[in-house]
């Protein structure tokens, strides 16, 4: 596994301490739950479209990141849709925390990955 990868896997678990932390400062007892479920299943499926991507375009990080973000454009349409209903969790905290991480690691991810890179023409 690359080492950007790794960088990139370590920032996405601070990521969810981070947000999970600010995160019950901001909600009340009841959302707790809901901010919890958030954090993880961003953090889940995060780390999921990042080995996906890491193995699937190995050389190509453009095209990783496209699919990231169409992975989590698409996760936070399923969340807010079929998720929430069907688990009964209280929308405010769930969709903070699960769009927070997500939004967070959009912006890592890059710049990780951007690290990694060579370029042998020194440009």
């Amino acid at each position: 596994m690359k080492r950007a990868t790794v960088m990139v896997a370590l920032g996405v678990l601070a990521v969810g301490v981070l947000v999970y932390g600010v995160g019950l400062s901001l909600t009340d007892v009841d959302g707790r739950g809901a901010l919890a479920v958030g954090v993880l299943t961003a953090v889940a499926f995060q780390l999921l479209v990042l080995l996906i991507a890491t193995f699937a375009f190995p050389d190509n990080a453009l095209a990783a990141y496209g699919v990231g973000m169409l992975g989590r454009l698409l996760l936070v349409i399923v969340a807010a849709l079929v998720i929430i209903p069907a688990a009964g969790l209280r929308p405010a905290p769930f969709l903070y925390s699960l769009v927070t991480v997500l939004f967070a690691t959009t912006l890592l991810e890059p710049v990780a990955l951007a690290s990694g890179a060579r370029n042998p023409k020194g440009r």
